[in-house]
């Protein structure tokens, strides 16, 4: 297959292209079990060579695939192999893309948690094996939220190799509720986003897993505007904060990588910069969840964004990106 050239970011002619952090992707034996509803549109056609003309179009060099479908789903109903089998089909689909397309995907591996044991060995496999680029973690599997103790053998894991995690927001246990009857991804994805890593630092995970480079996002969901709330009511209401959390809630926040799918706006942005800086922010487009469409209107977004300048705008589209992904820096295809 050849090799396709990536395309070009706003930063001009001389720039890469965009790296997205934040992509979507449905191996082709899996794509007849979608249920019918149109947010699975998208992904009940997902091929690589749709995924790089799009990017092409949108100015996008890589993605760094996720699939965060299905595995949680098999874990609620209690089936563990099926679970497993989904997410090592899902990884080596990834694998496979990365071969195919030089230069043009990378992959966070899908771990069928909450089952410890088989994290950990797919943990071995995707990243010794299959050589993928990090892995994806959901908010909470079956109501087991990041930060839970039984998980500690996995943090402790991903933390030894220092990988690179992108968390992903899943629907709470009694979203069925709590979304009044909207699409539950209105508000739901962006408060359980805030619930998981305010869990992460104040379980302790975060100070106790140093290595780990984890990614947030949509603009970290609610965590830009609380964080003063979370460090004033946790230190006064939560016992243990000062032991679990010593360098202060606020100091784990700013460790932390955000991206800026459905972000891109003066508001949102506003807010994660005065948490972190440009050098800690990344793009994402959130295709295909979202439209092409709304990808090409939040670049626009972004490009005119007056609080960036074009050196905050280059750092976010794909120099903090090769920095994380050094593989990415040569394009190379090794897998």
């Amino acid at each position: 297959m050849a090799q396709h050239e990536p395309g070009l970011a706003s930063g001009g002619q001389d720039a890469p292209g965009r790296v997205d952090v934040h992509a979507h992707y449905v191996p082709a034996g899996l794509q007849a079990s979608l249920p019918a509803a149109p947010i699975f549109r998208g992904f009940a056609a997902w091929q690589p060579q749709a995924a790089v003309e799009m990017m092409d179009r949108q100015g996008i060099a890589t993605a760094i695939l996720s699939m965060v479908l299905w595995t949680a789903m098999f874990a609620a109903a209690g089936d563990a192999a099926a679970a497993r089998q989904v997410a090592r089909s899902a990884n080596e689909a990834a694998a496979e893309a990365i071969r195919s397309y030089p230069g043009r995907f990378g992959g966070f591996a899908r771990l069928p948690l909450p089952g410890v044991d088989a994290a950990l060995a797919e943990i071995d496999y995707a990243l010794g094996t299959l050589r993928l680029d990090g892995v994806v973690l959901l908010t909470n599997h079956d109501g087991v939220y990041l930060g839970d103790s039984q998980l500690d053998p996995v943090f402790d894991e991903l933390n030894r190799r220092q990988a690179v995690v992108f968390l992903h927001p899943a629907l709470p246990p009694g979203a069925e509720h709590t979304s009044l009857g909207y699409a539950p991804s209105l508000i739901e994805f962006v408060f359980d986003t805030t619930r998981a890593v305010t869990h992460l630092v104040l379980s302790g995970t975060l100070d106790r897993c140093p290595g780990l480079r984890l990614i947030v996002p949509h603009a970290g969901g609610t965590i830009p505007f609380l964080v003063d709330r979370i460090s004033l009511l946790a230190a006064r209401f939560v016992p243990g904060t000062a032991t679990r959390a010593p360098a202060g809630v606020e100091a784990y926040l700013r460790r932390l990588y955000y991206e800026l799918a459905i972000a891109t706006n003066p508001h949102a942005v506003a807010s994660v910069l005065q948490l972190v800086g440009p050098e800690r922010l990344l793009y994402g487009s959130d295709w295909p969840a979202l439209d092409e469409a709304d990808v090409r209107d939040l670049i626009q977004v972004l490009d005119g964004n007056p609080l960036l300048q074009p050196a905050d705008r280059a750092r976010i589209e794909w120099q903090n990106a090769l920095e994380l992904f050094p593989r990415l820096r040569s394009g190379s295809a090794a897998c």
